[in-house]
């Protein structure tokens, strides 16, 4: 740093320069990491999200299945009877209401033809069925009576014992999916609020950060802006570092021009320290030496001058006008 330095506001300014970039960079590499952040809290809560909702269509399927057997599931058919072939062909009553003890029952808003097309629908229900009227038509046929009248009446009964059976076994068995249903519901819930949550957190801090950021440059431009008023008190420390003494080397002085003298003599000149659009009144170092080398002390290359004994003397005349 020159001696000429203290007069003008490059370091300031260059200063501001460097603290602005710094800040700059800063936020930018922490954005990027934010934005790191907030893609591995997606990918996460995602990964977390997939076995609930796998487990909630599992669970909402068997939900819709229960509803169709109490008969939620629309589609109301009359309790009239329709016609389903049996193994061997012949033509068979289809079993239409779904009986427990005997009586006849149609629930909920959907029709028992309804109900008993979701109960045949059911894997196996089908298969058991068929199986058990081969081995009534078999056992009939044994004994002679495969054209009777028995022959439907069993028929109609084992399907209706089959369906009775099967209904409650499959509403039991459907029950728990309310509950998995339910309580994948409620994971996916709280998955999707954490991930709000998080990614709600990250932008907040975020937006502080960039806060802060333009915060710091604007007091870096204001440092910078600034400076030029902490010039004269550059001056000033300078000359006072030195005790009584001032800095008034003509070197560092630029439109010097007389404007009158002392009682003593000495000239009085008016002046800019450069740097400093100000002008200032006052004595040149070097006429100043040549006068009263006491009065005249170094500051680095420069010279500076203690006014106090400087103008003893002309003090001195003065009292005598």
């Amino acid at each position: 740093m020159g001696i000429f330095d203290i007069f003008g506001t490059g370091d300031q300014e260059q200063a501001a320069r460097d603290q602005i970039a710094h800040l700059q960079q800063g936020y930018s590499d922490l954005s990027g990491l934010f934005g790191q952040g907030r893609n591995a809290l997606s990918t996460n809560y995602n990964a977390a999200l997939q076995p609930l909702q796998q487990n909630y269509g599992l669970g909402n399927a068997g939900n819709q299945m229960l509803a169709r057997l109490l008969g939620f599931g629309g589609g109301g058919g009359s309790s009239g009877g329709g016609n389903t072939t049996g193994a061997t062909g012949s033509a068979l009553p289809a079993t239409n209401a779904i009986t427990a003890g005997g009586g006849g029952a149609t629930a909920g808003g959907g029709g028992s033809s309804d109900i008993m097309q979701t109960l045949q629908s059911i894997p196996g229900y089908q298969f058991t069925l068929d199986q058990g009227n081969q081995n009534i038509l078999r056992n009939q046929a044994a004994t002679g009576q495969l054209n009777s009248g028995g022959t439907l009446a069993d028929l109609q009964r084992y399907g209706q014992g089959l369906a009775s059976q099967n209904y409650f076994n499959y509403v039991n068995a459907l029950q728990p999916q309310t509950g998995a249903a339910a309580n994948a519901a409620s994971g996916i819930a709280g998955v999707n609020t954490g991930l709000g949550q998080g990614l709600n957190q990250s932008y907040m801090t975020q937006g502080n950060a960039a806060y802060g950021t333009q915060a710091g440059v604007g007091n870096a431009l204001a440092q910078k802006d600034l400076a030029g008023l902490t010039q004269s008190g550059n001056i000033l420390g300078a000359g006072l570092g030195i005790g009584a003494a001032l800095l008034s080397d003509e070197r560092a002085k630029d439109d010097i021009e007389p404007v009158g003298e002392l009682f003593d003599g000495q000239t009085v000149y008016r002046y800019r320290y450069k740097g400093d659009p100000r002008h200032q009144i006052g004595l040149i170092a070097q006429e100043v030496e040549d006068r009263d080398p006491d009065a005249v002390v170094p500051f680095g290359d420069l010279k500076a001058v203690n006014y106090k004994t400087a103008t003893n003397w002309a003090a001195e005349l003065g009292k005598l006008v």
